[in-house]
């Protein structure tokens, strides 16, 4: 039978053994884990695109109607036009763009 003494100074290397070896099961997780903010980014990035797709639809018809009814001038409609290619191709621009000076 174990004395109550022994017990008492074998519980701290015990619980030390025990976090030891829980730390080495758990260590490959930790090695193939992705990274974080690369992910949230384009996770996010998806998410807005999914919102905001519609809204340019709508805006595009709303302001091609204003304009063709005269009541703003074309340069609005030519301006949102290239504003929805920018904020859409974002990705693509800057792929474009690091591909020419080789980044």
């Amino acid at each position: 039978m174990i004395a109550t003494k022994d017990l008492k100074s074998a519980t701290p290397l015990y619980l030390l053994f025990l976090s030891l070896v829980a730390s080495l099961v758990l260590l490959p997780e930790l090695a193939f884990a992705a990274a974080p903010f690369a992910s949230g980014g384009t996770a996010l990035s998806a998410d807005v695109l999914t919102i905001v797709a519609p809204i340019a639809g709508i805006a595009i018809i709303a302001v091609g109607v204003i304009c063709w009814f005269g009541k703003i001038s074309w340069f609005w409609f030519a301006g949102l036009v290239v504003g929805i290619i920018l904020v859409f191709g974002n990705a693509q621009i800057v792929t474009w763009i690091r591909g020419l000076f080789g980044v």
